[in-house]
């Protein structure tokens, strides 16, 4: 088939026709990492059915595949190790605590802004729970706002208790503009 070497993150099929399951398993077969989604323009339960036994990923009807494909891809890629953060232009301007994730895969975590260096940690101080994200942040030093623990925010190391242990660290990276938190701890 021409153009095998080209890699494909999201595929997407029209289960319309006679040979569209077909043509599922092709691309399933030609694409195993994709994320392969399948639209139907009628809902037909038999078809959907057998276009996830064909290998597709997602089945929705052709108006709601774009509210469904979005929350697919943000759980694949969480899987792969990255999770969106944000537009890297909603960052533009801001210092210190650039972003606050509540939910994302290794829990709560804080992005900041060090020297115009992005670094994130885990938003929780492992003395009590607090949320770091409302302590003070001085140079790459953070202080727990409920019991004065010290973190840098860099390592995650403790520098200060009465906390016991660091906090996890995680890389922050860009690509075509959009913010990324790899979710491998120390990564």
């Amino acid at each position: 088939m021409a153009g095998d070497s080209v890699a494909a993150d999201v595929v997407v099929v029209d289960l319309t026709g006679d040979q569209a399951l077909d043509r599922v398993r092709e691309l399933r077969a030609r694409w195993p990492e994709a994320v392969l989604a399948g639209y139907l323009a009628v809902p037909d339960p038999e078809r959907w059915l057998d276009a996830q036994r064909a290998g597709c990923d997602l089945v929705a009807n052709r108006g709601a595949l774009p509210r469904q494909l979005g929350p697919l891809l943000d759980r694949e890629r969480a899987r792969a190790g990255r999770y969106p953060l944000a537009a890297e232009d909603d960052l533009a301007g801001r210092l210190g605590m650039v972003a606050r994730l509540e939910d994302s895969p290794v829990g709560p975590v804080a992005v900041y802004r060090l020297e115009g260096r992005l670094v994130a940690c885990a938003d929780r101080c492992p003395h009590q729970g607090a949320r770091l994200s409302d302590g003070e942040l001085e140079g790459g030093t953070l202080t727990c706002p409920r019991h004065g623990s010290q973190f840098d925010v860099t390592t995650g190391d403790r520098t200060r208790g009465p906390a016991d242990e660091g906090l996890a660290t995680y890389r922050v990276v860009i690509e075509a503009g959009q913010l990324f938190l790899v979710t491998e701890p120390g990564g």
